[in-house]
């Protein structure tokens, strides 16, 4: 129960990046997005570099990993006369937190390195916590003057750190609602739902406040250094003791498997199929043309770590866990029996609680299996496996041989049955 709550308090602090210029009106701490009729937003060129933070990123949040923006976007002024405008500039979503009492205008805009430029002139710009709505945080907001019937360039650099937190593999429900039941619940799948989450995210929305439609917009993701820093990190950092300590604990109580090693698996928006290699560039790339985007169109670049057991032993250990758990829910059915027959009745007088054995490990096989792309096609796992993003699988992963064998052989359990 200590890593959860662990990770429920990374899950609340969890922060992500955003982008694009908008029209934000309004005096003070509260502007407001708004929409314009005279400039249209012709393009934009977004390149985004990840790199490792300062070391050590664990799980303390004190260090995070980053990613450098690197923003061109070309307005033009479609009237005849001089326009005037508030532009802002959101790096955080939905309003999360904001500086208490007065914060330093000078450091923050240092903090995240944050630069506006016309023509290789620099545009003064202020800072502000989040916007009227609270839809958007940490605003960096300016004006721009747009000569009549020109175009004009500007260029906008920052560097944000990334989020880190708890998040859910299911496709249709948040971790914090209620777990539901799968048909298979006798497993607790719904315990299996959890992951670790390293997360950018960069705003299209915005954009769509501009006059017209965005002629072409370009995003560049440079992922393939950061990817073999992630692969060889793992979910985090951990020093020797600090590692010693973790896996005596879970000898002893044995759970989910949070760790280091987890599997590692792309969950992004657009999703990772759709983006194209750039052989000049050896980055990925996506291009839009005659683009209004909506809120479903903004950039999402996550990695997700699974708790998945990636050996024999840790195979063994989650089914030592599951074992536990139905026998705390026999327990508990009895006890409810006992001292209140009116929720025994509604809640567990229809519950079968098995026993743990073959048919069990089959099922937590199969469920390993299916991870790593490697299909079995068992009933009592259908719709637990179309609630989860990760599935359905395209390729297969890397799992040792001999691992794979253990679960083909605990998997082929019912076939072996029919069979006798």
């Amino acid at each position: 129960m200590k890593i959860i709550l662990i990770f429920l308090f990374l899950f609340s602090v969890l922060s992500y990046s955003f982008g694009n210029a908008g029209i934000f009106r309004g005096q003070g701490q509260t502007p407001v997005l708004e929409k314009n009729s005279q400039i249209q937003m012709v393009s934009e060129e977004i390149e985004m570099i990840p790199r490792p933070g300062k070391r050590p990123v664990d799980l303390s949040l004190r260090n995070m990993d980053k990613m450098d923006f690197r923003c061109r976007f070309v307005f033009r002024n479609l009237t005849e006369k001089s326009v005037t405008l508030p532009v802002g500039f959101p790096l955080g979503g939905a309003y999360i937190y904001s500086p208490k009492g007065k914060y330093d205008q000078k450091e923050l805009i240092e903090r995240f390195a944050f630069s506006a430029s016309v023509n290789g002139q620099k545009l003064p710009v202020r800072f502000v916590p989040y916007d009227k709505k609270r839809k958007f945080s940490q605003l960096f907001l300016w004006e721009m003057t747009f000569p009549p019937n020109q175009q004009l360039e500007l260029l906008v650099n920052y560097t944000m750190e990334g989020g880190m937190g708890l998040g859910t593999t299911r496709r249709q429900h948040n971790y914090f609602d209620q777990w539901i039941k799968y048909k298979c619940d006798c497993l607790n799948m719904e315990m299996f739902t959890i992951n670790m989450i390293q997360m950018q995210m960069y705003i299209t929305e915005t954009g769509s406040s501009w006059a017209g439609v965005i002629e072409k917009a370009v995003f560049r993701y440079y992922p393939y250094e950061f990817e073999k820093y992630l692969a060889k990190r793992g979910a985090w950092e951990e020093s020797a003791a600090q590692r010693k300590k973790r896996l005596e604990e879970r000898k002893k109580k044995p759970g989910i498997l949070f760790s280091p090693e987890m599997p590692m698996r792309r969950m992004w928006n657009p999703a990772f199929e759709k983006w194209h290699y750039n052989k000049d560039k050896n980055c990925l790339e996506l291009v839009f043309h005659s683009w209004k985007p909506q809120k479903k169109d903004n950039i999402q670049i996550s990695y997700s770590f699974y708790p998945i057991p990636c050996n024999e032993e840790e195979f063994e250990l989650v089914c030592k866990a599951v074992r536990s758990s139905l026998e705390q829910e026999r327990n508990l059915k009895e006890r409810y029996k006992k001292e209140n027959p009116k929720l025994y009745k509604k809640y567990w007088a229809s519950r079968t609680i098995p026993e743990f054995g073959p048919a069990v490990r089959k099922n937590l096989a199969d469920w390993v299996l299916e991870f790593h792309g490697i299909p079995r096609n068992n009933p009592d796992l259908a719709d637990y496996l179309a609630d989860q993003q990760w599935y359905p699988v395209k390729k297969q992963y890397a799992i040792s041989s001999k691992y794979k064998q253990m679960l083909l052989n605990i998997s082929a359990y019912k076939d072996q049955k029919s069979n006798e």
